[in-house]
């Protein structure tokens, strides 16, 4: 890590909807998390903020107007995560154990009230990924293990 604190190593994108993740006493699968944080931030962004008339947050910030004449469509709204990351475990299916590392989570909500929006989790694990042999594919292959139960 940097004297900033901010995670700079390599990361990989969970994407194992099953997997699970320990984040202090609590336990997530990966896909529970991703719908939780999505749903928090679309009711966040569908606060009315004036009484008399219904204005979301996510109303109010479809366009900028910056002026009578010029006004700016807006896209989607992105929340992340600190770079400094949460902490936490992940038990992937098929693995051997708990791996330790940092999680960031981005959410990109789109404006028009879709109710739509796409997360992604990166996981920084404390320790090196390993890298992939080109072989793994094979030795996962049924052939190779009855060729190997042979011998």
């Amino acid at each position: 890590m940097n004297e900033k604190n901010e995670i700079n190593r390599s990361y990989e994108i969970l994407d194992g909807d099953d997997d699970v993740l320990l984040l202090g006493k609590a336990t997530f699968t990966v896909r529970r998390l991703k719908e939780l944080a999505a749903s928090k931030l679309r009711s966040i962004l569908d606060i009315s903020v004036d009484k008399d008339r219904y204005h979301t947050i996510s109303t109010m910030m479809e366009e900028l107007q910056i002026n009578e004449e010029t006004k700016i469509r807006g896209g989607n709204i992105t929340w992340k995560t600190s770079q400094q990351g949460i902490a936490c475990q992940i038990l992937k299916i098929g693995s051997k154990g708990w791996k330790k590392g940092k999680l960031q989570i981005e959410i990109n909500g789109g404006l028009e009230y879709s109710g739509k929006t796409q997360t992604s989790i990166k996981f920084f694990p404390d320790e090196p990924l390993e890298p992939k042999s080109p072989l793994d594919d094979i030795r996962q292959s049924e052939e190779y293990k009855k060729l190997s139960n042979n011998n």
